[in-house]
């Protein structure tokens, strides 16, 4: 009987959390608006047909270590000691010190990492927001200018390195890559990989990351392809339990809800 009034109370407080982001200030003052569009995908789509994103917002930076902290102060059922394992994988913060310290090795503006899908989604519904879908993140890392064709190549040269080694021991801080759309939101490449909403399309089943299936995907044809590919098919590798030391994530808006927050606070 213990164990089941453990089990009910820890789901009455992981619904508590999801119903409370309405109430919650933004993680990140100033989330960036990106005004809608449309782009293409290295996923199957209907010729002549971009896939179409509506107005949305999306914080500037991922969610660092210091914000994830604040998170876990406040809402300690995710916190490392207390998540049961439905939700997460053994490595969730397994690099921190404790429930509240990260430790002197994991610094304050690092994304954070080790975080499961559940996690991530839960903090940015405490955040006032959700994750971005997977379409939105894909459309805003591609809102990006290149004043040459040969800064281009050299920015896809760059990304190529990337992707085929990232260092997880040596994360940099927030913001720090120097990369960044042309509406302001920093680091989608460079920094970490993220949690999108519905990162695991159907498609997913039939894909697996070797070569052969990286190439045949790159049908963007620009600086994109080589390294869209390679995301597109480790992210439908993950399930919602994993964390890694290569993804964290950041916070998406819709654009409705995000102009009745800013109303509300005048």
């Amino acid at each position: 009987m213990t164990n089941f009034i453990q089990h009910i109370t820890f789901i009455v407080l992981i619904l508590a959390t999801f119903m409370a982001g309405s109430e919650q200030a933004f993680a990140q003052e100033n989330p960036i608006q990106i005004p809608g569009g449309s782009f293409h995908s290295i996923l199957p789509e209907v010729e002549g047909e971009p896939i179409e994103v509506e107005d949305f917002y999306m914080d500037e930076l991922a969610v660092t270590n210091a914000d994830f902290l604040e998170f876990l102060e406040q809402n300690e059922e995710w916190r490392r000691s207390n998540i049961p394992a439905i939700y997460a994988d053994s490595g969730y913060l397994k690099h921190w010190k404790d429930d509240l310290d990260p430790g002197e090795n994991v610094k304050p503006y690092q994304p954070v990492t080790r975080i499961s899908w559940f996690a991530a989604n839960a903090y940015c519904r405490w955040a006032g927001g959700r994750l971005p879908t997977l379409n939105e993140w894909e459309y805003s890392a591609q809102l990006m200018d290149f004043d040459s064709a040969e800064e281009m190549n050299e920015f896809a040269n760059e990304l190529m390195g990337w992707y085929s080694a990232v260092d997880v021991q040596n994360t940099k801080t927030v913001g720090s890559t120097d990369i960044e759309n042309r509406h302001g939101i920093k680091d989608q490449f460079g920094l970490i990989m993220e949690w999108v909403e519905d990162f695991k399309p159907p498609i997913s089943n039939e894909i697996s990351l070797d070569c052969g299936t990286v190439g045949r995907m790159q049908k963007l044809g620009n600086t994109y392809s080589y390294a869209a590919s390679v995301r597109y098919i480790t992210r439908m590798s993950f399930n919602p339990k994993m964390t890694t030391g290569m993804v964290g994530f950041r916070c998406a808006y819709d654009a409705g809800k995000t102009k009745q927050q800013a109303e509300k606070s005048l």
